[in-house]
């Protein structure tokens, strides 16, 4: 009903454009098919779920992390505070390729002081580690570095119907322009899982605060075009899940 009356009015006053997602620039800038620009870098994301009574040891273990920043680049590493298991965190980091990771594992497994001051202690502190391989759609060049401090994280997943980008991405890419046009969020990044669950998609956007999110979320709501993009994209979503997260304070990204 609402959807109707926004449309009923946009026709009379002669704004219909309003209906449809704006012509601007692409996300990511790129056509949304094209192998050729795809970005060849690899995203690896891990999960861990701590024992309760390990964070505040894991806090103050983190005084070291740059022993594995040192190595690799961190986008990111997130407790998760809400819509996820308590006591876990999320993190992803970058790479050239599959081989740059084989190195860099590599190379950690022969590095005696990561070892030693700082892996071998976290191993105690854990109950569940999962993680899998990403890369960006190929109409998404990079990982937007969000300039910002103290933000709220939403990392939404979605489940898609086997076939591929090629059955749903195009939809996919046009509910995130629709939110994104709105202005109340950042958009960090977007990836397909490659190795693990998959037909997978991660979104990580960025909000100043949790009222931020909330009342932009309802702005969403009431968007004819938000509504429209986001109806078409779930005839493609068996399954959509969000957890809101808070970057740690030696996460690269705030």
């Amino acid at each position: 009903m609402l959807l109707n009356k926004i449309a009923k009015i946009a026709l009379k006053t002669g704004n219909a454009k309003s209906l449809l997602v704006p012509k601007h620039a692409s996300l990511c800038a790129t056509n949304p098919f094209s192998s050729e620009d795809r970005n060849r870098k690899v995203y690896e994301m891990r999960k861990y779920i701590f024992k309760p009574d390990a964070i505040p040891e894991f806090n103050k273990l983190n005084e070291l992390f740059y022993l594995r920043t040192n190595v690799s680049k961190l986008v990111g590493y997130w407790s998760c505070d809400m819509g996820s298991t308590l006591n876990s965190y999320v993190h992803i980091w970058e790479y050239d390729d599959l081989q740059h990771r084989a190195e860099v594992r590599k190379a950690l497994s022969q590095n005696e002081e990561w070892i030693q001051k700082y892996f071998s202690k976290l191993l105690t502190m854990l109950h569940v580690q999962e993680n899998s391989t990403m890369y960006l759609p190929s109409w998404c060049k990079q990982v937007n570095d969000v300039r910002k401090q103290n933000g709220v994280f939403e990392l939404n997943t979605y489940t898609m119907v086997t076939g591929g980008p090629v059955i749903w991405g195009e939809k996919l890419k046009a509910t995130i322009e629709a939110h994104a046009r709105l202005g109340y969020s950042d958009l960090v990044g977007v990836w397909y899982t490659d190795i693990g669950n998959h037909n997978t998609v991660q979104v990580l956007w960025r909000y100043d605060s949790f009222d931020s999110r909330r009342t932009g979320r309802d702005k969403a709501h009431n968007d004819a075009v938000v509504v429209n993009k986001v109806r078409d994209n779930f005839k493609n979503v068996t399954q959509h899940s969000s957890i809101l997260m808070l970057p740690t304070p030696f996460s690269t990204m705030q």
